[in-house]
């Protein structure tokens, strides 16, 4: 399997669904990390003492296949959209009977 693409049906089968990232994305998700947090510490470095605070420090590069690892693609999904019809549905009831405009 070894000789397969990351995106390949038997890959994504094997790893539960999940699509595996190719070792270009991982380099170059890690590299953009390490330019915003050069930048950052530049930025930092050459700011008055009084205005440091206002730098934020860099979010990190999202990284999809963590993601979708982390995240259970079935009941917690599931139960998300529901609450949201919920919702939905409770506020549609509070404008038509006035509760809210």
């Amino acid at each position: 399997m070894s000789g397969l693409s990351p995106a390949s049906a038997t890959r994504t089968a094997v790893s539960g669904g999940v699509v595996e990232p190719s070792h270009v994305e991982v380099v170059l998700a890690d590299v953009f990390d390490a330019l915003t947090t050069l930048d950052y510490h530049f930025v930092s470095a050459n700011t008055d003492e009084k205005k440091v605070r206002q730098v934020k420090p860099p979010k990190p590069y999202p990284r999809r296949w963590l993601a979708q690892a982390a995240e259970d693609n079935g009941e917690k999904r599931a139960a998300k959209i529901e609450d949201a019809r919920r919702r939905k549905r409770e506020r549609q009831q509070a404008i038509e009977t006035g509760l809210i405009a």
